[in-house]
């Protein structure tokens, strides 16, 4: 994704090129809109004009641009009041560079931040959770967990509510001449994990079949205090063949019980 920028327009030097200050860095750029003056503000992308904009469109461009800074401090580890701080110092050095009073930009989306929260996925009391800490082998060179490694994190809490229930794979496979693989997946990844965050796994059992278990997962980074995934998988007993489909014993159905939960709308 790349991102315009926004400046002044400080010289108009014929209809197709115009100098731009951007908070006292001055550019050459390429007009590619109509009727620009000295004193304009502008949107320049890959050195071209792509927009004319007002005032108010600067002001509320830099209010969505401080709160994804603020954001991007707290994913980082940043505590919540000094991201915040930090993005209103950002912010207000590059309204002032512009000529604009900071306080004219609209207040911190901190009412934004708490809704987000509310309408959060809901996690059942009875989830099954695990606390882990992303190593340096997750994440690409951008130090970002790979999208991959979220469906590893939610197999590994799956394992071991297994496990803690008596029904290790290991067990499985040798007591009962069983194995259930994952057959179906999907999930929504909606904000990153960086190299060293901590993050917990709770998971649960929607549904448990003749043959199959449908499992939740919802991954929460406890570093920037975001639901960053919802997962879900769904697992097939077969033979350890995975030749034909078997039912599951009826005693990992018992002591799954433990562990199923839905949304009352859902039952």
């Amino acid at each position: 994704m790349c991102w315009g920028v926004i400046g002044r327009v400080e010289e108009v030097k014929d209809e197709f090129v115009v100098t731009v200050d951007f908070g006292g860095v001055k550019r050459e750029a390429i007009v590619g809109v109509e009727a620009l003056s000295a004193g304009d503000y502008v949107l320049v992308h890959a050195g071209v004009v792509i927009s004319k904009l007002s005032e108010e469109d600067v002001l509320v461009n830099m209010s969505l641009y401080r709160d994804l800074v603020y954001q991007q401090f707290l994913d980082a580890g940043m505590g919540e009041g000094e991201a915040r701080r930090r993005a209103e110092e950002e912010v207000g050095r590059l309204a002032r560079s512009l000529g604009i009073d900071p306080k004219r930009i609209p207040s911190m989306g901190v009412e934004g931040v708490e809704a987000r929260g509310r309408s959060e996925p809901e996690i059942p009391p009875n989830a099954f959770r695990r606390r882990y800490r992303i190593p340096l082998s997750d994440t690409d060179y951008l130090q970002v967990m790979h999208y991959t490694n979220y469906f590893r994190y939610c197999e590994r809490a799956q394992q071991e509510l297994l496990s803690e229930i008596g029904f290790s794979y290991s067990e499985l496979i040798h007591r009962y001449g069983l194995f259930i693989p994952t057959v179906e997946s999907g999930g929504k990844f909606k904000a990153p994990v960086r190299l060293d965050n901590e993050i917990e796994v709770a998971v649960w059992v929607e549904e448990v079949g003749r043959k199959h278990i449908r499992w939740r997962y919802i991954i929460t980074n406890l570093t920037s205090q975001r639901v960053v995934g919802e997962c879900y998988t769904v697992s097939v007993c077969t033979d350890t063949t995975l030749m034909e489909s078997m039912e599951l014993p009826e005693e990992l159905k018992r002591r799954l019980r433990k562990y199923v939960w839905k949304p009352e709308g859902e039952k």
